[in-house]
Order: structure tokens, then C-alpha cells, then sequence
């Protein structure tokens, strides 16, 4: 069984979207009300963030008593960004619990690959 994390590829200045469902082992959701979600994409060498994510910034949504988590990179974010920065980029999503604790959920290799469509 592998446990390699999942390669995320995004299309320049296309919408990349997807979300995850956080539960107990015995299949009850977490609880998230008042959480902070944050996914940034770094590249390989550093970590000033070529995306950044958060429930600030309305990229991410949070619904609290499902455990859900929803990302959502907007074509802007992307668009025209495509450079050597994003060889061997990744990604990670952390969660900020209201009394501090946080949470490393996913982690993983990302790479951004050019349009062939323009605009």
C-alpha cells in the first residue's frame, strides 16, 4: 500500500478546486467551528507562498459540523505565474484550532503546467 501524497496538478489560470471531509476514527465528523484553514503553495527552496489560501480570504470554506474543508484556487491566482518557482513546489493545508492547537492535514508535491488556451 503506498502512502505516497497526492501529486496536484493545476492548469494556469484555470479554477483548481476540491474539498475533504475530516472525521474521528469511529466516522464522526471534527468539529471546526471557529478553526482557521490556511493551504499555501511554496516552492521547493523556500517558503514564501506562490498560492496562499485561507479562510480569510474566502478561498477556503469551512463547514463546521460536517468537517468539511473546501479549497478553491481561483484562475487568478495562477494566471501568468507560471515559472521555474513551481519545479518541485508544494503544498500543505494546516487547520487552527480556537484554542491553538494546529493540525499538518495534507501535504504534497504540486506542479503548475502552462495553458494552451490563453485568457
Amino acid at each position: 500500500m503506498s502512502h505516497q501524497p497526492p501529486l496536484l496538478t493545476i492548469v494556469e489560470g484555470t479554477t483548481y478546486a476540491f474539498a475533504l471531509d475530516w472525521t474521528q476514527p469511529d466516522g464522526t465528523p471534527v468539529d471546526l467551528a471557529g478553526c482557521h484553514g490556511r493551504f499555501v503553495i511554496a516552492p521547493a527552496s523556500e517558503s514564501t507562498p506562490l498560492v496562499d489560501c485561507s479562510t480569510d480570504n474566502d478561498a477556503i470554506t469551512l463547514e463546521p459540523a460536517a468537517g468539511r474543508i473546501a479549497i478553491r484556487i481561483a484562475p487568478e491566482m495562477t494566471a501568468g505565474r507560471y515559472s521555474r518557482d513551481w519545479v518541485g513546489a508544494r503544498y500543505e493545508l494546516r487547520l487552527t484550532f480556537p484554542g491553538g492547537d494546529v493540525y499538518s492535514l495534507l501535504q504534497g508535491p504540486i506542479r503548475l503546467t502552462p495553458g494552451v488556451i490563453d485568457g
